[in-house]
């Protein structure tokens, strides 16, 4: 009895330590940003200057964004237009942004959401505010499929 014992266990043990490197366990993860550098650290995004204020992308090009309203309760659309470095408006990049709450990591991330393109040139998103708190939307824009600029925008609610 004692022999079927320790057999039964070591399997079990093994099976265990070996589950959270499996398949299944990646998947519970779905649909969280959990994207990390090639260096396998997290990706950095510089605090970036208030809405309406020109952030700077690479050589000379730039983006401003804003919200359609108050940042409040709810759904608010954050308004990005960027621009080449002689001030044309560029509609080539492709956008994304995660927004969800520092003190709460985890609970209300959304994971990289891709900004639609409107008639005016304008990168839109919308985004769910579900509680008052501290806030941040971390930008992400790519170039030809290549990360030119990360960004984050803190706030509170």
């Amino acid at each position: 009895m004692i022999q079927a014992n320790k057999t039964f266990v070591i399997p079990l043990t093994l099976l265990a330590l070996a589950l959270p490197c499996s398949p299944l366990h990646a998947s519970s993860h779905e649909g969280r940003q959990t994207s990390t550098s090639q260096t396998g650290q997290a990706p950095v995004f510089a605090a970036m200057p208030g809405p309406g204020k020109k952030v700077p992308l690479e050589n000379g090009a730039y983006l401003i964004y804003g919200f359609d309203k108050k940042l409040k309760m709810g759904t608010v659309i954050m308004k990005v237009v960027a621009y080449t470095p002689n001030g044309k408006q560029d509609t080539s990049l492709e956008v994304l942004a995660d927004s969800g709450m520092p003190s709460m990591r985890g609970a209300h991330e959304t994971g990289d959401q891709p900004f639609k393109l409107s008639r005016k040139g304008e990168y839109l998103l919308p985004v769910n505010i579900v509680m008052p708190g501290d806030w941040e939307i971390r930008i992400t824009v790519k170039k030809g499929g290549k990360v030119i600029f990360r960004g984050s925008h803190k706030f509170d609610v």
